[in-house]
């Protein structure tokens, strides 16, 4: 099945691929060739895809004969023979350390605590996003090691 993953500002993997296991609103699903047709929401999480062709371990998180990317929260088209992501952010190689992401998860969970006593449901929304997003870069990281 052809895959698309897009952010608004490039495509970010465009392929075939046998398999693709997605972060949804309500756990992990897997994607096979011939699914059928579906629209589901994404949550900050870990795409793990098994392409058809080899990849350059530069571009990507390898592991076994699969490649992960880390994406934050928005939406995935499934048809039978096609899958297109769009998601916000997508992260294919982590560039910060894990000390910077760990520090960056601390402050946002201090952020949110404060926004709990005082702040909008919606700002707690956002930063508990951010929160995810930076939940998911650091297991991308870790599959990396």
């Amino acid at each position: 099945m052809l895959l698309k993953i897009s952010s608004p500002e490039k495509i970010i993997f465009e392929g075939e691929a046998s398999k693709i296991t997605l972060p949804t609103e309500i756990g992990d699903i897997i994607i096979n060739p011939w699914q059928r047709p579906t629209v589901t929401t994404l949550r900050p999480g870990i795409i793990t895809i098994s392409p058809l062709w080899k990849i350059k371990e530069r571009d990507f998180v390898k592991t076994n004969d699969s490649i992960s990317i880390s994406i934050s929260k928005w939406i995935a088209f499934i048809s039978e023979d096609l899958v297109k992501i769009a998601t916000t952010i997508a992260t294919t190689k982590v560039s910060e350390n894990s000390k910077e992401l760990k520090e960056k998860k601390s402050q946002l969970e201090k952020e949110i605590r404060e926004l709990r006593k005082r702040g909008s449901l919606e700002e707690i929304e956002n930063s508990l996003i951010k929160l995810e997003k930076i939940n998911a870069d650091l297991k991308l990281q870790a599959l990396n090691s």
